[in-house]
Formats: structure tokens, C-alpha cells, sequence
């Protein structure tokens, strides 16, 4: 079984016309805090983090990145479903199986790397149903410490209102440099980076949320205050 999908022409124009789609119903606004790193779209594979509130991240985060066209990490469970799966597997992306120890996501995610493609992982691993977010996970952490890849933190905001309403937004931090030391275990310093890449996701978050007001989506937690 592959471990992504194949990016065809027919793939191609499929995300084509789900980034129109994503923004003429979702109307997303988004802000990198450096412009530069939008320049290295093609020369730089980056890791792309961002925190998850709703199915529809996956889509809104590839738009928000798509200049990078990268390779979203979707959940198998999603990945071989009847109906949904069939457009899933349309898209740039790489199935994990969550219910195992799979390693074959994170293979996939190292070769392409290598070719120079970026990846996105929502680290969380779930979706936030409790009110606020949840630890992030070490894979996103140990495929950068392991590749050097930056990572870049998103952090999405809003309800998913289609057409009518608050618009969607996005708030691209600055790249998160990764050089494990050659003393230090890939394992370890992958936490490091996952803490930092949490913490980023948190502020950025909250700078939304300072600016634009709870959304109801983290309803037992603010993050304004790590701004």
C-alpha cells in the first residue's frame, strides 16, 4: 500500500478547485508574521503545524499554505472511508493509522522531505472537544529533528462560517529552527521542539483572540494572556 497518494493531473485541478472553493465559502484571512518565508515556497521544505478544531482544518490549513503545496497527514480511519476517502486521496496527502504503532506515515513524511516538499501535521493527533487544546504529540517533533526541517506554527481561528459571517483566519508565526546536538538523543529533542511549537501555536492564538474575541471554540481556556 503506498504511503501517499499519487499528485496526478486530475489531483492537480481537484486541490485547484478546493482552494477556490475554500476561499469563496470560508473567505480566509491570513497573516504571516514574516512575508519572507513565503519567498521560499519551492526552494525550502518546511514542517507545518497547527492546532485543530474542526474536520475542515485540513483543507483551510493546505489553502493557507498552498504556495508550499504541502503533504497534509490525514487519519487512515478518514484516508480509506467510503465516500470522503475517494477526495481525500485526491488531495497531497499521507495516511496514518492512530489505533497502531504505524511508522510508515513517518517514512513517507522523511522521503518527501528529502525531495524537498512540505508537510503538514496537526500534532494534537485529535480534534479539541473539551475546550481547549490539547498536548501536541512528538512526531511532527522527531520527522524535523530528524530532517532539520523548520517548522512554521499556524494557528487557525474561527467557527466555519460559510458565506455569511466571521471570516476564518490564520496566524503564520516565524520558522522554528531545528539543529538537534549531536549529544542529544533525536527523541528528546524532538519534545523541545514540540513544546516550543505548542507554546508558539498558544501565543499566536491568543493574539487572535486578544484582537478579535473568544470564539466559543476553547470554552474552558484564554490564551490572550500569552501574548
Amino acid at each position: 500500500m503506498s504511503g501517499h497518494n499519487k499528485h496526478g493531473l486530475k489531483s492537480k485541478i481537484f486541490v485547484h478547485l478546493l482552494n477556490l472553493a475554500v476561499t469563496v465559502a470560508l473567505r480566509p484571512k491570513t497573516v504571516w508574521q514574516d512575508r519572507q518565508l513565503k519567498k521560499l515556497a519551492g526552494k525550502e521544505p518546511f514542517i507545518f503545524v497547527a492546532n485543530h478544531t474542526h474536520h475542515f482544518d485540513g483543507v483551510f490549513g493546505a489553502a493557507v499554505a498552498k504556495k508550499f503545496k504541502p503533504y497534509s497527514v490525514v487519519s487512515r480511519k478518514w484516508y480509506d472511508k467510503d465516500g470522503y476517502g475517494k477526495f481525500i486521496k485526491l488531495t497531497k496527502s499521507i495516511p496514518i493509522d492512530l489505533d497502531t504503532l504505524d511508522a510508515s506515515w513517518f517514512q513517507t513524511g522523511e522521503k518527501l522531505i528529502a525531495q524537498g516538499e512540505s508537510v503538514l501535521i496537526f500534532p494534537e493527533g485529535a480534534i479539541a472537544r473539551e475546550g481547549k487544546m490539547l498536548d501536541f504529540k512528538s512526531g511532527a517533533g522527531l520527522l524535523s529533528a530528524k530532517t532539520g526541517a523548520r517548522i512554521i506554527p499556524i494557528a487557525i481561528y474561527g467557527r466555519y462560517k460559510m458565506f455569511f459571517g466571521k471570516r476564518q483566519r490564520a496566524l503564520v508565526g516565524r520558522a522554528i529552527e531545528s539543529r538537534c546536538p549531536e549529544n542529544m538523543r533525536h527523541s528528546k529533542y524532538a519534545k523541545e521542539l514540540m513544546h516550543t511549537s505548542q507554546n508558539e501555536v498558544r501565543r499566536l492564538y491568543g493574539e487572535l483572540e486578544k484582537k478579535y474575541g473568544r470564539t466559543g471554540t476553547y470554552f474552558e481556556e484564554t490564551y490572550a494572556d500569552k501574548c
